[in-house]
């Protein structure tokens, strides 16, 4: 997934190259339109325009402007999973480090400017597009949260989750992750000395330690 910048798309227009090629440079393309101009001022006319692509073609494989955008989405959901998967050396990290890895990776995606621009963009056309509103909140995310439960899965020895547990265990933890700091770039109210690390290894530490000494 994850560098700490959105994929950039290529240079200039692909003039040759595999159907599957061109689809994605349509898809990588189209995303950075929808993030930069928003949902409303992105039709499919510029996008045409801008990637070379006929709007035949693209109607052709998207009805219409909000599937074009989901398909851009999971785009760029499928590079998180590989790139999250494709971390050195994750097999023969403890859990701690490996959470912490792929935590950093994450967040550093989540809390990129055009990153939480996109999400605004998201929250405000979810009102009025009840698809994008349930794959945004609930399919596409899943994916991401279906990583840390099979890594979670595969260090269950040295947990106390059972395995009903584990795939809630992973929501709680990218909860965890963005809500507090997501929130804050949402609203420009981010700290200008806040930590990405530090903020990782406290929610690290907290999600697999808990809290010591607490009166319960």
């Amino acid at each position: 997934m994850l560098s700490s910048k959105p994929q950039k798309p290529r240079t200039g227009r692909p003039k040759a190259g595999t159907e599957t090629e061109r689809i994605d440079y349509l898809l990588d393309q189209a995303l950075r339109m929808f993030i930069h101009d928003g949902f409303s001022k992105t039709s499919i006319a510029k996008i045409s325009a801008e990637t070379g692509v006929s709007t035949k073609t693209i109607y052709e494989r998207y009805k219409n402007k909000a599937e074009l955008l989901l398909a851009s989405i999971g785009r760029m959901v499928d590079t998180d999973v590989s790139e999250l998967s494709a971390i050195a050396n994750l097999p023969a990290m403890t859990l701690a480090e490996g959470l912490g890895a792929m935590g950093e990776m994450l967040l550093a995606r989540v809390m990129h400017p055009d990153m939480v621009a996109f999400y605004r963009m998201g929250v405000a056309e979810s009102m009025h597009l009840p698809e994008i509103n349930e794959r945004m909140g609930n399919a596409l995310p899943m994916r991401i949260q279906n990583v840390i439960t099979d890594y979670l899965r595969q260090h269950a020895e040295q947990t106390a989750l059972s395995e009903q547990s584990i795939n809630q265990a992973a929501a709680l933890f990218l909860e965890m992750l963005f809500a507090e700091p997501r929130n804050k770039a949402l609203f420009g109210h981010l700290p200008t000395d806040w930590s990405a690390k530090a903020h990782v290894d406290f929610v690290v530490e907290l999600f697999l330690n808990g809290f010591t000494g607490a009166k319960l």
